[in-house]
This record gives C-alpha cells, sequence and structure tokens, in this order.
C-alpha cells in the first residue's frame, strides 16, 4: 500500500485581483480582438477573485520578453517555488528532507537541463542517492500522474519514502502581441504556483511509527487519451515562448465523454459511482467544473473544494488538483472506508485520474 503523508503548497508574491487582469485586458486586447467588449465577461464568469504571478503585472505591458527571459525567469521561480512547497509538505509531517529516496517533479511551462528536482535534491538538503523522475508535458493533469508515479514506486518498494513536487509559471506564457480569444482566455484564468506530496509505503509507515492512524491510501490510477484530439489543449512553441492551445469544445467533452472514462476505471476496482464519496477534481475553468456538475450529476457541496482553490487561486495547471487534495486531506473528510475520486484532464486531450480511499494504516 501506499499512503500519503502531507501536501505542501506555495504561491508567488505578485498578487493580481480579478478587477486589475480585466482592466490590463481591457487595455491590451481593445481593438485588436474581434467583439472583445462582449468577451470581457469572461473574467466576471470566471469565478476567480485573485491570482498569483512570478512577475509584476507591470512585466505584461512589456512587449518582446524572449524565450531565454521567460525561461531564466521560469527556472528561479521553480526552484523558489517548489523548495517552499515542499519544506511545508516536510513541515506538516515530520519527515525529514534525507528520508526521501525518490523524488517525481512535474511541470511543462519551462525547461531545465539539469532538471528541476536535482536543483531541489541539493537545495533541500536530500540525499544524493535519491532516486528521481523528471515529468514534463502532462499539462494540468500532472499533479495527477506525478502523484500515481510516486505512489507507484512506493508500493513496488514498501520500504521507501516518495516526494512529488509539481510547479507551474503559466502567467509568463502570456504572448504580448497575440490577440486571438484563446490568449485572451489565458489572462482571465491562467496563474502560478507549486505543490509537495509526501507519499510512504507499508513497511515504511510502520518503521516511522505511523500506525493506528487514518490516512489516504492510494489504491489505482488510469490514464487515458482521447482519440483525435492532439489539437484541444497545450502549447505551440514560438519564438518568445509557449503560446496556449485552448480549443472552446473543452467543457462540452469533459460533459459528454468524462463519465465513461471514470465508469471503466472504477469497473477495474470493482466499483462504481455510488462508492465515491468524494471528488478531487482540477478545476480548469468555472465551464469546466459545471462541465464536472453535469457529467457526474453532483451537487455543488461536491466540488466546493475545487471551486474554492479556483476562486482563491486561478487554474495553475498541474498543482491545481494539489491544493485542491491539501483542503480534502486537512479537513479530515475521507472517512476509513470512504473513496475519493482524484482527476484532472491535460494536453493530448488527456485524462489522468487516481482512486484514494481513507483507511486506518
Amino acid at each position: 500500500m501506499a499512503y500519503l503523508l502531507s501536501v505542501g503548497t506555495a504561491l508567488p508574491p505578485y498578487v493580481v485581483t480579478q478587477e486589475e487582469a480585466a482592466a490590463f485586458s481591457l487595455r491590451h486586447f481593445e481593438g485588436r480582438l474581434a467583439r472583445h467588449g462582449q468577451l470581457m465577461s469572461i473574467f466576471t464568469n470566471a469565478r476567480i477573485a485573485k491570482r498569483h504571478f512570478v512577475a509584476p503585472l507591470e512585466w505584461f505591458s512589456t512587449p518582446h520578453h524572449s524565450l531565454k527571459e521567460r525561461n531564466d525567469l521560469y527556472i528561479c521561480s521553480a526552484e523558489a517555488l517548489g523548495i517552499a512547497a515542499a519544506r511545508q509538505a516536510f513541515d506538516c509531517s515530520g519527515v525529514a528532507p534525507h528520508e526521501v529516496d525518490f523524488i517525481v517533479f512535474v511541470s511543462t511551462t519551462g525547461l531545465a537541463t539539469p532538471s528541476m528536482d536535482a536543483r531541489l535534491i541539493a537545495k533541500l538538503g536530500m540525499r544524493p542517492d535519491a532516486k528521481r523522475l523528471p515529468v514534463w508535458g502532462l499539462g494540468c493533469a500532472g499533479g495527477v500522474a506525478g502523484l500515481a508515479r510516486a505512489a507507484e514506486f512506493v508500493r513496488a518498494y514498501p520500504d521507501k519514502l516518495a516526494l512529488l513536487v509539481s510547479v507551474e509559471t503559466c502567467s509568463i506564457t502570456f504572448q504580448f502581441h497575440d490577440f486571438s480569444k484563446k490568449n485572451f482566455v489565458a489572462t482571465a484564468i491562467f496563474a502560478d504556483g507549486a505543490a509537495a506530496a509526501l507519499i510512504g509505503g507499508a513497511d515504511w509507515m510502520r518503521r516511522a511509527g505511523r500506525t493506528g492512524k487514518v490516512a489516504l491510501q492510494y489504491v489505482a490510477s488510469h490514464s487515458y487519451i482521447f482519440p483525435n484530439s492532439e489539437h484541444v489543449m497545450g502549447w505551440d512553441i514560438v519564438d518568445t515562448g509557449f503560446s496556449v492551445v485552448f480549443a472552446p469544445e473543452i467543457p462540452a467533452r469533459i460533459a459528454r465523454d468524462m463519465r465513461p472514462v471514470v465508469e471503466d476505471f472504477l469497473n477495474e476496482c470493482r466499483l462504481n459511482l455510488s462508492h465515491l464519496s468524494h471528488y478531487v477534481l482540477h478545476p480548469g475553468g468555472a465551464r469546466v467544473i459545471d462541465a464536472y456538475h453535469e457529467a457526474f450529476e453532483l451537487s455543488e457541496a461536491a466540488l466546493q473544494s475545487s471551486s474554492d482553490v479556483l476562486y482563491e487561486c486561478g487554474n495553475m495547471s498541474s498543482p491545481t488538483v494539489l491544493f485542491v487534495l491539501q483542503r480534502v486531506l486537512h479537513a479530515d473528510r475521507v472517512a476509513p472506508g470512504e473513496h475519493a475520486l482524484m482527476g484532472a484532464l491535460g494536453p493530448g486531450f488527456s485524462s489522468e485520474l487516481a482512486l484514494l480511499r481513507g483507511a486506518v494504516v
């Protein structure tokens, strides 16, 4: 078995309210994007109060940020945010960095070689012989996939401890000279942040004296790539960085296609939707949350944690679902025997799911 010990989160220093972001967009896109005035309702309908960026709002008013400038900012910010999130996870669990045997680092908004996990090992004081797995390109789905890879490691090696770190700087993918609707939508929802999670194997939990306590247990994971969907979500790499790819059909696809994928996954686990007591879903946007409600016939309360994270932090891509998981974990909402579905959608168009269960270690 694999057990979740703690989740830590971190946000960058520059806070931008949705009203400030809307005012920036009005100035920048006015006269350059058709129906710009009508599209401004996206900001008010996004159900976001504020977001956190790695650069001040003035940075986005300046053209000609090169790929190198953006990537340098990514590396600096990802290191600082990753360290902060990991340290919070260590503090919450009482685990020391040198105890970690395996680190998974997830990101899609920048590039680094050596990979960011190598930098974190040194800065956090982890052992230099820790195994590592950098994961790139899964976008919003990366948080769920990263948790699954970390949990699978400690299931294979039950006396080990794994650390997941997920960091994204979505804001700096903003393209100054791109006056398309997709770039406009990105200004209304994208944000930056980091999250970390510690996962222990069954033998490690016993050795650490953590038996007899209620914990979230990793049960299984599921990956699915929807056929002929490469155009739905991702990045186009341009001279000035990453240019977002958004298809307007995303919410409709979720409402129509996600339920059969989830039902197939649950069937593999000999369960069905009635066995789910909790949903830990990535809040990609207000319409995405609405699509989940429609697909699974959920009450508003069922996705309250997802809605709260979206309202307070925006869409941070891969760490966002881990922010939701942190709220569920800290609230002790998953009782022994209850199941929680963790899920997110990413480039491809792809789905990553994980089944969690409340259990006594």
